[in-house]
């Protein structure tokens, strides 16, 4: 009997059969391992305890004591007592013990001094005439190294009127004469002014001179006299009515 042609042989399971049969099976063990992956994760943790009515009871009330002190908002935030605030903290270790402010350090009398580096100041506004060791340009700017002491000695206020209104016209220094004009420097504050004359005052040794009669300029010493309206020329009459050696 002749062979029969490959083409016309019969399958009692065709091959697209055994495909699908393959595919539906992969298909099939994922999704039971999946359901096994979701049953075991979402298992409770833990031993489950089997209570009755009245532990059920005893541990709501515990909860409920715990809670004390607790209200729940409409908006779904949670207020508490500040009392029973104040308890937990201090249940937990919690130091809630305030140091009282430092006291305030009393300023000793006529010791007020401005907080602001007069020294800065000076070297800013002044050293390019006075020069920075205070002795001026012989017949150009006089000096104050030495004679500022004198200013103060005669009049407080004195100073405080140059810096804040110039001064201009003849001054005699030491037997030397100057004619010129010193500048306003009002637009410092009172803070700078007060600083920079209790620099010159005390970098060359015009304070040690003065001993107890040197109360260092406050602020508050400048304010007193800024707002005068005075002139240079103003100052210079006041400077010629002081008892100057």
């Amino acid at each position: 009997m002749p062979d029969q042609d490959q083409s016309t042989r019969q399958y009692i399971v065709s091959q697209d059969a055994v495909r699908r049969g393959f595919l539906l099976g992969g298909v099939g063990m994922v999704a039971v391992i999946l359901a096994l992956l979701i049953l075991i994760t979402s298992r409770p943790q833990g031993q489950l305890q089997v209570l009755d009515d009245g532990q059920h009871q005893a541990l709501l009330a515990e909860a409920d004591a715990r809670l004390s002190g607790f209200e729940m908002l409409e908006d779904g935030a949670a207020r508490i007592d500040i009392e029973h605030a104040m308890r937990l903290v201090v249940e937990r270790g919690v130091d809630l013990a305030i140091a009282p402010p430092a006291e305030p350090v009393p300023d000793e009398p006529g010791v007020m001094v401005a907080e602001v580096d007069g020294a800065a100041v000076y070297t800013a506004q002044c050293a390019a005439c006075h020069q920075a060791n205070g002795a001026g340009i012989p017949s150009a700017f006089p000096p104050l190294a030495g004679h500022v002491g004198d200013l103060y000695a005669a009049d407080t206020e004195y100073l405080v009127d140059v810096m804040l209104y110039g001064l201009q016209g003849q001054i005699v220094v030491a037997g030397v004469s100057y004619n010129g004009l010193m500048p306003a420097f009002g637009q410092l504050s009172d803070d700078e002014i007060a600083a920079v004359l209790n620099h010159v005052l005390s970098a060359w040794g015009d304070a040690d001179e003065l001993g107890d009669a040197f109360v260092p300029y406050a602020p508050e010493d400048v304010a007193e006299q800024r707002g005068l309206g005075l002139t240079a020329s103003d100052v210079l009459q006041a400077r010629n009515a002081l008892d100057l050696d």
